[in-house]
């Protein structure tokens, strides 16, 4: 995990230089994660597994790479804890996630322009660490275990947003994401006999600045 996020911050750092001579924007994002959950189902009823509401913050270097076209590496890191709930129960551990990906943005406006609204798509990878402490009893076990490991899944990006000039070189972006994977049944195993699949969807509105080269 640790050499996996320091591999995504060295090729940030790579980028830098290349700013210089290349039509770049390289900035940070925040936002606020909500995922919806997926249905357990065993023998003692339905439950629901997913992640907490949670902050979310990240890491854009792109290019304009035609008219209407741009490219983003994006580093996005998500707090909050995996959590199971139902039957008036909730079972919560602290938890890790990063998502590492390329996306392609189609602008509705060309290069230049002081307001271009795009939609976004692409693709890579999302880690999922369980981070806290594994004890002998977890409440609604019967339907799935919060672990203390890690899970990496591929991921799908989509969203829109917009970008807008503040000055020469400063954006403001307003977009929002839905970052897709398939359910991580690693870090949120479901228990014996217990049904839990499809895909988690984490969606993100966020805000930020990016910085022209």
């Amino acid at each position: 995990m640790r050499s996996g996020i320091g591999h995504v911050l060295a090729l940030f750092a790579a980028l830098g230089p290349a700013c210089l001579a290349q039509n770049w924007e390289v900035g940070g994002v925040g936002g606020f994660a909500i995922t919806r959950d997926q249905t357990v189902t065993s023998a003692g009823g339905t439950a629901k597994a997913g992640f907490k509401r949670a902050p979310a913050a990240g890491a854009i270097a792109g290019q304009d790479l035609y008219r209407f076209l741009s490219g983003e590496m994006r580093y996005t890191y998500r707090f909050g804890d995996l959590r199971v709930s139902g039957n008036g129960q909730e079972a919560t551990f602290s938890a890790q996630t990063h998502a590492v990906h390329y996306d392609l943005l189609f602008h509705t406006a060309p290069r230049g322009a002081r307001v271009r609204p795009f939609v976004a798509g692409g693709g890579g990878i999302k880690f999922f660490r369980g981070t806290g402490k594994e004890r002998a009893y977890q409440p609604l076990n019967n339907f799935a275990l919060l672990t203390k490991t890690q899970e990496v899944e591929g991921l799908i990006s989509v969203g829109a947003g917009v970008k807008a000039t503040v000055s020469d070189r400063i954006l403001l972006r307003v977009e929002f994401r839905d970052y897709i994977t398939q359910f991580p049944k690693e870090v949120i195993a479901p228990s014996p006999g217990a049904k839990l699949s499809g895909w988690l969807h984490d969606l993100v509105p966020m805000v930020g600045i990016t910085f022209r080269f």
